[in-house]
């Protein structure tokens, strides 16, 4: 059976690839569950020093696979429910905002790099993601909605961090796609690219740019900005403060400062 998840390291930087092309890689419980699980892997081998996330074929994912949702999240035709019943549900729920969570408490930076259909589930899993680059013709969605849901999976939690109040509100409230080239005015992607090709090669050049750095400083520089986010400036002044005071002296540092004077590519292990 094809694998519905690929990955693959190069030069430092591992690609995890949705691979459902034929379903234009829906989100089933298999992927929802193992990119997290692919994640957690490269952190804990320590594999790579930044992650792509993207998709085989025309998309980079349709969002949820509505079939598993229906099947697997305790729904019937008559749409009704047991206590018991509900309570599967939550934790259901619970399990699959973890697996965002994930991605988002990655040590190593996360970029996705959406093309196609990225909408529903996909645009909140990029949401948990460090960087967003996309296609110009990308379709995004907070698509919950029109499907009678609150979104639930982090959209509406992680995007005001990204986008401004009105604009997540009139996405969150009507449901409706935007496109890539939307997505760029109201910053929710770094940049968008003419065609996917462009996009993949922006996408890769980005990663090993970050590669090329110490995996523990940009671990350390993602750690405070990531703690900085629910600090006051003050308070996240002092976390910096005491992280280089326990890390601040070490080989990177000898490394860096040696490759400035002798006007050279620092070699970062």
């Amino acid at each position: 059976m094809e694998q519905k998840l690929i990955k693959e390291i190069t030069n430092e930087v591992a690609y995890i690839w949705i691979n459902r092309p034929e379903k234009k890689n829906a989100m089933d419980f298999d992927v929802w569950f193992g990119i997290p699980d692919l994640v957690k892997e490269i952190n804990e081998k320590e594999e790579a020093k930044c992650i792509l996330l993207l998709g085989k074929g025309d998309s980079f994912s349709a969002g949820i696979d509505i079939a598993t949702f229906m099947g697997d999240m305790n729904l019937n035709e008559n749409l009704s429910s047991t206590a018991d019943e509900r309570r599967k549900t939550m934790k259901l729920i619970d399990d699959m905002q973890g697996s965002f969570t994930t991605i988002a408490n990655s040590k190593v930076p996360v970029i996705a790099l959406a093309h196609g259909f990225c909408i529903g589930g996909a645009t909140s899993m990029i949401s948990a993601c460090d960087i967003r680059l996309s296609t110009k013709d990308t379709k995004f969605s907070i698509g919950e909605t029109k499907l009678g849901l609150v979104a639930d999976v982090g959209a509406l939690q992680r995007m005001p961090s990204i986008i401004s109040k009105g604009d997540l509100r009139e996405l969150a409230f009507t449901g409706r796609h935007f496109d890539g080239q939307h997505a760029d005015k109201i910053r929710f992607v770094n940049a968008i690219y003419d065609s996917v090709e462009e996009l993949h090669e922006a996408g890769i050049k980005l990663a090993e740019e970050i590669a090329s750095n110490s995996r523990h400083i940009v671990g350390g520089t993602k750690n405070v900005l990531d703690k900085g986010e629910d600090l006051t400036t003050d308070q996240a002044l002092d976390y910096v403060r005491l992280w280089n005071t326990s890390y601040l002296i070490s080989d990177d540092l000898k490394e860096g400062v040696t490759a400035f004077f002798e006007k050279r590519d620092p070699d970062f292990k």
